[in-house]
């Protein structure tokens, strides 16, 4: 019997084409289900809260047929790539059987969190939860000439503030909010080979091996490089990696990837005087290259990993 993979949005309508309207990323979303198929794997796409029966049910799920989606109804998953972006999915004990586990998730969505595991591999950072906090965080960087403020639990560049450290001590920050403040990573004198200005460069990660690297630059008079704040972005090819950024990731997978179940992730990196790496934050929610991008071996290494959850029998 075919085993069943089953790739999970949180809320996406469906029909017999659920990606029509992801431009670029469309046909390698269909390169991804119908590389499954052709491994002997049946492919669905479902979506909605409402259509998950804990622990490995979906109904009105919709199933690729090598051309376009049909639909299907009730699937009972071998192995689940989860896109639903949330933290209330998947439950602990399907983790085994799910791209990414919530306990990396977790992970991802906590800045201070990352520092706690990683904080060797990071920038100087002090968790702030309110004016006393910062107060002492900011004078840890009195002699920085630039620090940076964000949002422990924020993303896409949303929320962070860049400026002098005794300009940041009169920030108005929310309730209830926890925060991080960070030392600046100069990262003007680029990457060798890659990039001569501001940048960070992602290295994504699945089942173990580097499969994916993108530089991106900030927009002119920013210093934030998030594609979402208008920085742009451009493909580096594997074999242009400088070994010193290879090693550092490897010496991070080596944390990451045991203790986390080979989970999908990107690392971002921002290169100090052209040759000190430093790690700004992982994240999980991986969205897939353009069809401009070289993208098999990110497919097909990403299939590899849900074939291995697959063959696990059971929960845990």
């Amino acid at each position: 019997m075919r085993k069943k993979i089953v790739m999970y949005f949180h809320r996406r309508p469906l029909s017999d084409d659920p990606f029509a309207t992801f431009g670029k990323k469309r046909s390698v979303y269909h390169d991804f289900f119908r590389h499954g198929t052709d491994l002997g794997f049946d492919m669905f796409v479902a979506s909605g809260k409402e259509h998950y029966l804990p622990p490995l049910t979906f109904t009105d799920a919709y199933r690729y047929d090598g051309t376009t989606f049909e639909s299907y109804g009730r699937v009972d998953a071998d192995a689940i790539y989860d896109r639903s972006g949330g933290m209330t999915f998947p439950m602990e004990e399907i983790g085994f059987k799910t791209l990414n586990n919530i306990g990396f998730k977790r992970l991802c969505n906590d800045k201070n969190a990352m520092q706690e595991l990683l904080g060797t591999f990071m920038p100087k950072n002090f968790p702030i939860t309110g004016p006393e906090s910062l107060a002492a965080g900011i004078r840890e960087l009195r002699n920085c000439k630039l620090a940076v403020l964000k949002p422990s639990k924020g993303m896409q560049g949303k929320g962070i503030i860049i400026d002098r450290p005794e300009r940041l001590v009169t920030t108005v920050l929310e309730d209830k909010t926890e925060y991080c403040l960070q030392e600046f990573i100069d990262t003007s004198k680029g990457i060798p080979g890659i990039i001569d200005r501001h940048h960070d460069l992602r290295i994504v990660i699945v089942n173990g091996e580097i499969v994916l690297c993108h530089v991106r630059s900030p927009k002119e008079g920013s210093l934030l490089a998030n594609v979402a704040q208008g920085g742009s972005i451009r493909e580096v090819p594997l074999t242009d990696i400088p070994e010193f950024i290879i090693d550092r990731a490897t010496s991070i997978q080596d944390i990451i990837d045991e203790r986390f179940d080979y989970p999908l992730y990107s690392i971002d990196f921002g290169i100090h005087d052209g040759r000190i790496p430093y790690v700004f934050e992982l994240n999980d929610q991986i969205g897939f290259p353009s069809e401009d991008m070289h993208h098999a071996l990110f497919i097909d290494r990403l299939i590899r990993s849900l074939e291995k959850r697959t063959a696990r029998d059971g929960l845990r």
